[in-house]
């Protein structure tokens, strides 16, 4: 039985992710720097190991990491976060130390995904491509931009290059000053023209440049102006062969999500590229389990070829982190709304699954723990989600 280690288990796909590898027949760790992530309760988990933050103890957080993979006779890890990027730095190291599969592309590559300038400039001339951006990096080329656009009727968003959940993006600012922005070479920022339309979402797995697994969503509630917390599967012809033609074109390898608009005309752009897992997994869960085993293993051996598309979602049911629609007060909004509760009925909660219920009452232990981080660092609650395991493109030293 071979041993599988997941990273970020403060994310609901890893408990996702926990349960497919187990019910086909892998004994799952894992490992995190949250000491109670909601993960840790699940039933399917063998072992759970409290790692140092990465971002601020790479160092310590490698030699604890390769000691796990040695102790456990770990085969593959699968990560799930932003902890991504430090493991795609430290490949050489950790197959020095104990050779095993990384299920990530090279940080060369999950670099230039992660900026969203250097992102939105690979996808120029694809079929499916970024809206108009412009990358600054310093004062000089924000009052260039100012002067340049001006007098154009074009609305812009801002947003750091190196950013989350949207949470500093400014979306059509009506005047906007340098001292807002602060944009340097270690921190640069983009602005990208604004695309009125509809908002989709898809996730996929990707082994090596060949599809093995996709799903697209609308997420149709949030958290501020970023993190959806209801998601309304789709299906959309365009937004697959883009994943199909991005996985040939890059040999991508790992888990990887993007976002998309499509405007009145029905053209689609694609906004921005998470190299990470997000919440798409989940409706991977609502496939046969035969079907979920087939895309473990293709994973897993890298001699199977058979691949597992995710076309039709029709037959899916619309995904919900329900105790942050019940809990957020951004949420209360929608109360007195009868279309809100007819959704909340619809969707299946990405926690909670009979005969493995304490992740989800663990949850609230998790967003506890959350919250001291955040009063520490004097940061917000969301801000907190990642500010231990988040990259901004800083070159990182295990030495």
């Amino acid at each position: 039985m071979h041993n599988i280690l997941i990273l970020g288990a403060r994310s609901p796909a890893s408990l996702s992710w926990a349960r497919m590898l187990a019910k086909a027949g892998y004994r799952v760790h894992m490992a995190e720097s949250l000491g109670y992530a909601l993960s840790r309760f699940s039933k399917y988990i063998c072992t759970y190991t409290h790692l140092p933050p990465p971002k601020q103890q790479a160092k310590q957080w490698l030699e604890q990491l390769i000691q796990l993979l040695i102790r456990e006779k770990v085969d593959a890890v699968i990560p799930n976060c932003e902890e991504v990027f430090y493991l795609a730095s430290a490949d050489v190291l950790i197959q020095q130390a104990h050779p095993c599969q990384l299920f990530t592309s090279a940080i060369s590559l999950l670099s230039q995904l992660h900026h969203k300038g250097f992102f939105a400039q690979l996808t120029r001339n694809w079929t499916v491509a970024a809206p108009e951006t412009i990358l600054l990096t310093n004062q000089s080329e924000f009052a260039a931009f100012k002067q340049q656009n001006v007098a154009n009727d074009k609305l812009w968003v801002f947003k750091p290059a190196y950013s989350r959940f949207a949470t500093r993006a400014l979306i059509c600012p009506m005047s906007i000053e340098y001292s807002h922005i602060r944009a340097t070479r270690q921190q640069p920022w983009v602005a990208q023209q604004y695309i009125q339309g509809t908002e989709y979402c898809s996730y996929s797995i990707i082994r090596h440049g060949q599809l093995i697994a996709h799903s697209c969503y609308r997420p149709k509630y949030r958290v501020g102006q970023g993190a959806g917390i209801y998601f309304d599967p789709v299906d959309d012809v365009k937004i697959h062969q883009f994943v199909e033609y991005f996985a040939a074109k890059t040999l991508y390898h790992g888990q990887v999500g993007f976002d998309f608009i499509q405007d009145s005309t029905g053209k689609i752009y694609v906004i921005e590229c998470n190299p990470r897992a997000t919440s798409g997994i989940h409706f991977l869960t609502d496939l046969p389990q035969a079907v979920q085993a087939s895309i473990v293993q293709c994973i897993l051996k890298p001699d199977m070829d058979f691949p597992i598309i995710l076309e039709k979602m029709n037959f899916i049911s619309p995904k919900m982190h329900s105790l942050s629609m019940l809990l957020i007060p951004q949420q209360w909004q929608f109360w007195n709304n009868t279309v809100f509760w007819q959704d909340y009925k619809n969707a299946q909660d990405i926690v909670w699954e009979t005969g493995d219920t304490l992740p989800y009452w663990a949850q609230l232990i998790t967003t506890a723990e959350l919250l001291v981080h955040a009063a520490r660092r004097n940061i917000t609650p969301l801000a907190a989600t990642t500010a231990d395991i988040e990259w901004d493109g800083a070159p990182i030293s295990f030495h």
